[in-house]
């Protein structure tokens, strides 16, 4: 499902350059910028209704409300008559004489003062400059009462309100298996009946093929069976030669794993390059191997949903086939690129391992952090290489389904560094060409590695555990959310050593 976007046009060998036009990574960053505007413009709506709504001293309420924070805005907004606990933070020149003027202020209105402390600002010890950092009670009546004569002090400088508990501010998320039945929504397609640019423009029986499975995406709920599509023979024609040609190249081009299991996947019946896979047989497939399972979407989704997805061991996947015009270029995600890519990584035990680390990291996190895992996301399991026998390999699905970029990526042409998350989740995403740039595992398991140590860096007030019996995602906020997931393990090692011993006796 997160595939890219293609247009095509000429290049000298013969191949075509694959222009994206849209990506999980541009998605993400979508997804960012118009949260970030749509917050803001409620925000600045509430700010304007508190001050209309301010009778005494309402000059001074509302310089106080233009020059507060978002969040402070939105915490006064929120609270009713009752009184609300929060915390601030004041930016003030001399400490000791501003202290007590602070006290004295929450102490004329009777707010309760729950916790003070001081530091020294970060800009020179000389500066004479501290943040005071408060928690406390009251009405948001007092609270701007006290807040206006504050802000007439000229010790004053800044002054920030925030929610004591900031994981109150975590996004949602899915806490079960079937609630990815709310993480379906597409959000952006590359319509063939609307862009003059995609293969299937005009085609008026491809556009309604297209209607179709996706209406049929959208109905699915979890625990259904995923229904089987009628493949005609024009799309099953699709799939061979793009199957028979791509095979060409996996020998020499492709990573042990992926070969590996394409290798089970064709002895076993699962794929030939006479017919498409139906989702349902890989799905059961993949759930044998790793535990993996498919679902199908209408198209790319939001980049919170798609990675969420992959906590639960569950890859979002379209059913419809690319245009029959064009069979090694791809506009958008489809069900070759699914299977081909994506399907014969998941059966390995190790990447499926990685692809849902990145979900699991992804739980909670904020939209920056989200586009930064989409970013690492992108640049190692869409477009990722290994080192293999002093060779580089493929691992990445977006290269193991397309003809063109797979050769191009293992040329002489691309930059080839080093797999860092830190850097590679910042790396600019290259949407008008093949990349100038690939990022190079020593191995899958080196890289997750190298994942479980960026995760520590993602600010989240929690840590997640899944159960894979319940297929439930837990909270961890204390060692003693840990006490069922630890017996759990207790009786697994229990369970190893007595088979070991056993093992030892023969």
């Amino acid at each position: 499902m997160a595939e890219m976007n293609y247009m095509q046009r000429s290049k000298p060998n013969g191949y075509r350059t694959m222009v994206r036009r849209d990506s999980l990574v541009r998605q993400a960053s979508i997804d960012r910028v118009i949260n970030a505007d749509v917050k803001r413009k409620v925000t600045e709506e509430h700010r304007h209704l508190l001050e209309a709504a301010v009778v005494e001293k309402a000059e001074e309420t509302s310089i106080v409300l233009k020059q507060l924070n978002d969040e402070g805005v939105e915490l006064i907004w929120a609270s009713s008559d009752q009184p609300m606990h929060f915390a601030a933070v004041l930016s003030c020149k001399g400490s000791k004489t501003f202290l007590a003027t602070l006290v004295q202020e929450l102490n004329n209105e009777r707010i309760e003062l729950k916790h003070l402390e001081t530091r020294q600002k970060a800009d020179g010890a000389n500066s004479g400059r501290y943040e005071v950092l408060i928690e406390c009670t009251s009405t948001k009546q007092a609270f701007l009462k006290a807040a206006c004569r504050l802000e007439s002090n000229e010790m004053l400088t800044k002054l920030e309100l925030y929610k004591p508990d900031r994981q109150a501010q975590s996004p949602w998320f899915p806490t079960s298996v079937w609630e990815l039945d709310k993480c379906g929504t597409v959000v952006t397609k590359y319509e063939p009946e609307i862009d003059i640019r995609h293969p299937g423009y005009g085609d008026a029986g491809y556009i309604a093929r297209r209607a179709h499975l996706a209406e049929v995406a959208s109905k699915f709920r979890h625990g259904d069976p995923i229904p089987i599509i009628d493949y005609t023979a024009a799309e099953h024609r699709t799939w061979k030669e793009v199957f028979t040609k791509l095979k060409t190249l996996f020998p020499t081009l492709a990573c042990m794993e992926f070969r590996r299991s394409l290798e089970n996947f064709e002895r076993d019946g699962i794929f030939s390059p006479e017919h498409i896979p139906q989702l349902e047989d890989v799905s059961r497939y993949l759930k044998r191997k790793t535990g993996f399972q498919l679902r199908p979407c209408g198209g790319l989704l939001t980049a919170r949903d798609f990675l969420a997805s992959l906590a639960f061991r569950v890859f979002q996947a379209t059913q419809y086939v690319r245009h029959t015009s064009s069979p090694h270029h791809s506009p958008e995600p489809d069900v070759i690129h699914e299977l081909l890519g994506h399907a014969p990584m998941f059966a390995d035990p190790t990447m499926a391992q990685f692809s849902q680390e990145i979900g699991l990291m992804s739980l909670g996190a904020s939209d920056e952090e989200i586009e930064k895992l989409s970013t690492v996301y992108w640049f190692i399991i869409e477009f990722g290489l290994c080192k293999e026998n002093g060779t580089l390999r493929a691992i990445g699905a977006g290269l193991l389904s397309a003809f063109g970029e797979l050769q191009h990526a293992l040329s002489d042409v691309p930059e080839h560094l080093p797999f860092e998350p830190k850097k590679t989740a910042v790396q600019p995403y290259q949407d008008d060409d093949y990349q100038p740039i690939y990022f190079v595992a020593e191995s899958i398991g080196d890289a997750m590695s190298k994942l479980r140590r960026y995760a520590k860096s993602i600010q989240r007030p929690f840590s997640v555990v899944f159960d894979p019996y319940t297929k439930t995602i837990k909270k961890v906020q204390t060692a003693e959310d840990l006490n069922e997931s630890i017996d759990r393990l207790k009786f697994d090692l229990t369970a190893m050593a007595d088979a070991l011993d056993s093992v030892s006796k023969k």
